[in-house]
């Protein structure tokens, strides 16, 4: 009898063991769906993640400023890059410089300087750091590129206005680009995403979208140029995952396409998201918002004219960027309400394959995700003071990769 008992004790045992396992197992059960459209996989995802909500551990690590040293002094920074050896670039976009500091937050070099010849600077607005830590700088429609030890190596033209760009192993460039077209009256805004040869030339028109540029004010006695660039306008984004492969997405959609070195799509990522409607109270505030920015310009302009540049469509975009990590995941910055006033910001964060797998929210935006720490450029509200922090992932590797 008593053996009896045990052998059920066990059985019942091992029965509870087997529930566990597979209501875990059903738990973290992606349920989405893949198919072929026109020869390219389609990634559906539901509209919740497969591992639920995730819950960062930051803790402040290093911070990166002060007003002694001219060195560790920022001005209108313009993005942060790290390289595999944990050392950090900073294009300190208003000193016409990139500053080098190793992963202590010492400072190691500067890189560039403002003129107009080799390895100087006139407007630089965007750099990338390759697999090779090249590091490439777009500058008054030039790429400038320097090497691992800061030694300015040739440039090349860029007949286009680029924003965010990558190289990829061969040293060409995929880059957001805009184009334009018409003239001043009746201009038309195309959003590009581009490959650029090693020697200037696009070589293909990858994805285009057309948006709303700025609204030409012409009056008898100048032309004026009136934007808002609020949080609802539609954006063209891009991100690399490594040298070889790619991301792009434009705002209105939710849609991620994942492309080759080529331009050639490999997939495309959905995600089932409700749209959100603007109310007036939103449309309101962003008038308000752009109305006051152009007083601050000293523009004379008619309400109406503050309404037409603000082209609200009926719909708030999903998102406003994107951004990846060294495990190639995926970080969508979703769009919340110009009401909302609070510190935290909604992100989607995907798997290289496109597979959803949480959500989470953030205090900060990053500029970038790198071996377990998030790097954010911080300005006091007080004394404009700039600052570049680090925080550290305490419990990064817990995050999962995949399903």
């Amino acid at each position: 009898m008593k053996n009896k008992t045990k052998v059920v004790t066990i059985l019942l045992f091992l029965l509870v063991i087997i529930v566990l396992i597979s209501c875990q197992k059903q738990k973290s059960e992606w349920k989405g769906t893949i198919e072929e459209v026109d020869g390219v996989q389609l990634v559906k995802n539901p509209k919740e993640p497969t591992y639920g909500e995730l819950v960062f551990d930051l803790e402040e690590d290093l911070s990166i400023g002060r007003e002694d040293d001219e060195n560790y002094m920022f001005f209108r920074v313009r993005g942060i890059q790290v390289d595999d050896d944990g050392n950090i670039f900073v294009l300190d976009r208003g000193n016409y410089r990139i500053q080098k500091f190793d992963k202590e937050g010492n400072y190691l070099q500067t890189i560039g300087k403002k003129g107009q010849g080799p390895g100087e600077f006139e407007a630089p607005l965007s750099f990338f750091i390759d697999t090779q830590n090249n590091i490439y700088m777009y500058d008054n429609r030039k790429i400038k590129m320097f090497n691992t030890r800061g030694e300015f190596l040739r440039s090349f033209p860029v007949n286009t206005f680029i924003s965010k760009f990558a190289a990829d192993f061969e040293g060409n460039i995929i880059a957001n680009a805009t184009f334009y077209e018409g003239g001043a009256a009746d201009r038309i805004t195309k959003r590009v995403i581009i490959k650029i040869n090693s020697g200037g030339k696009i070589e293909k028109k990858i994805a285009e979208f057309s948006d709303f540029g700025p609204r030409i004010i012409i009056t008898p006695t100048a032309t004026r140029t009136l934007t808002s660039n609020h949080e609802y306008r539609p954006r063209l984004l891009f991100a690399p995952l490594d040298d070889k492969v790619f991301i792009y997405a434009f705002s209105t959609e939710y849609q991620i396409i994942k492309i080759d070195d080529k331009g050639n799509i490999l997939s495309k990522i959905q995600k089932e998201e409700q749209p959100q409607s603007l109310s007036k109270k939103e449309k309101e505030y962003i008038i308000q918002k752009t109305e006051e920015g152009v007083l601050r310009t000293g523009m004379k302009v008619s309400k109406k004219d503050i309404e037409e540049v603000c082209h609200f469509r009926k719909y708030r975009t999903y998102f406003n960027s994107i951004l990846t990590d060294d495990k190639r995941r995926i970080y969508v910055r979703k769009v919340k309400s110009v009401l909302d006033k609070s510190n935290e910001i909604d992100f989607d964060i995907f798997c290289k394959d496109g597979y959803y797998l949480y959500k989470t929210k953030l205090p900060l935006t990053p500029e970038s995700i790198h071996k377990g720490y998030l790097y954010d450029i911080y300005t006091s509200e007080e004394t404009g003071e700039t600052r570049i922090k680090r925080y550290k992932v305490k419990n990064w590797e817990k995050i999962k990769e995949g399903i």
